[in-house]
């Protein structure tokens, strides 16, 4: 907005830019710690035309997943289709239903299904199964994905170069005033006019671009992180009612060697296509989902428990939640846990249910939310527009979502 002559302030809370990406370049760490995003989910075309303009290198990850349960280990490449095939049942019209209602109703569904679905959709969208949308969910009506849409990459120099480009980017920087360490903590707004209060300054405005997390425009007023409207507007309360905040305790542990590979079951899974296990899984594990670094030589493992192992994990002290993750990395691949902790480098967390500017992790759609996403995002009298990966339903909870969210409130202002 800059570029058209327009005068900017941008106020952000924390010290850096980036929101919830948060990247950490150690000495001793031969990749980059990916404590938020550090997925591009499937070949995306902002990121990738982001990545070739500003010389970032992009990797796909091996596609090979490892599921393990009591009965052993199962290699699936068709990870994301069987995920598919399920919601392509799900009703895309009509009443709205929790997931928990969708399997319920399923009769004749297995329960090894029902157990895959549940696991990646309180995993991966870090959302309990009786407040998840089936609406939001459904593919009904729609061809399979192409494999490059579910394909999973990385940016190889870390997620904030990404951020650190499109900051760089900003022309006409005279017109752009910003202010780090900034915690909004009031916004008092009619049509045409803004004034947002931090502890120490007023900003005043024509108009306002808001990025707040779901996590903090549902915060009660008084609370950590919490902004109050003056007023309110009724519009954003009501998307909001649909909206909810993912809960996500993600782990990084570095290692002096790659132990899971001297496992006899990874062997085995191993021998049987050749291309290296990328993720494990086991449904009923305290960190249900973990990965390694590759398709980089790197000795290090990442735990993620999202929804309901979340909610477990999350008041527990941080050296219960590492016990809790090298009780389970034992439980994998048959390694001790006397001889994990002896292996361990480093590891790297950070919480971001507890961290009052995010309060979780990122969105999800709750029942009855289909439209939501756009209420959210629709101008409120001109003046206030949201932004954000909540507002871009087909892209919620990624890094391009909210690229792309923030370009489109832009837009609309400078028509």
């Amino acid at each position: 907005m800059s570029r058209q002559g327009l005068s900017v302030a941008l106020l952000e809370a924390r010290s850096r830019i980036g929101g919830r990406i948060w990247t950490r370049h150690r000495r001793d760490s031969p990749v980059p710690i990916e404590l938020g995003p550090e997925f591009v989910h499937g070949r995306n075309d902002v990121l990738f035309e982001i990545a070739r303009e500003a010389g970032l290198l992009i990797a796909r990850l091996p596609a090979v997943h490892a599921e393990i349960s009591a009965s052993g280990w199962r290699r699936s490449k068709d990870y994301w289709r069987r995920f598919e095939k399920i919601t392509q049942k799900m009703r895309s019209s009509g009443k709205d239903r929790s997931v928990a209602e969708f399997l319920k109703s399923r009769r004749r569904m297995p329960g090894a299904q029902k157990e895959f679905v549940s696991s990646l959709i309180e995993g991966y969208d870090a959302a309990f199964l009786d407040r998840a949308s089936e609406h939001a969910l459904s593919t009904a009506g729609e061809p399979l994905s192409d494999p490059e849409e579910v394909a999973q990459f990385r940016v190889l120099s870390g997620y904030d170069a990404v951020a650190k480009w499109l900051w760089n980017r900003i022309d006409g920087r005279r017109r752009v005033r910003t202010l780090f360490s900034s915690p909004v903590r009031r916004i008092q707004w009619k049509r045409g006019h803004v004034a947002v209060f931090t502890d120490s300054k007023r900003v005043r405005g024509r108009r306002a671009i808001i990025t707040l997390p779901v996590g903090v425009l549902k915060a009660p007023s008084g609370v950590p992180g919490a902004v109050d409207f003056d007023p309110e507007p009724p519009t954003v309360r009501r998307a909001l009612q649909n909206l909810e905040m993912g809960k996500v305790v993600k782990l990084l542990l570095r290692f002096r060697e790659p132990f899971w590979k001297e496992s006899k079951k990874y062997e085995w899974v191993q021998s049987k296509g050749g291309e290296e296990i990328a993720f494990f899984h086991r449904a009923d594990a305290a960190f249900p989902t973990w990965w390694s670094a590759a398709p980089a030589e790197v000795p290090m493992l990442t735990g993620w428990a999202g929804g309901p192992a979340a909610r477990v994990l999350e008041p527990l002290p941080r050296a219960l939640v590492l016990q809790r993750a090298l009780e389970t990395l034992e439980s994998f691949f048959g390694t001790s846990r006397r001889r994990l902790e002896r292996l361990i480098v480093a590891h790297d967390h950070h919480d971001w249910n507890a961290d009052p500017f995010s309060r979780g992790a990122y969105s999800y759609v709750a029942v009855g939310g289909a439209s939501s996403p756009a209420l959210l995002a629709r101008p409120v009298q001109d003046t206030l527009f949201f932004a954000g990966e909540a507002t871009e339903r087909d892209q919620s909870g990624t890094v391009p979502g909210a690229i792309a969210s923030g370009r489109r409130a832009a837009k609309l202002i400078l028509k």
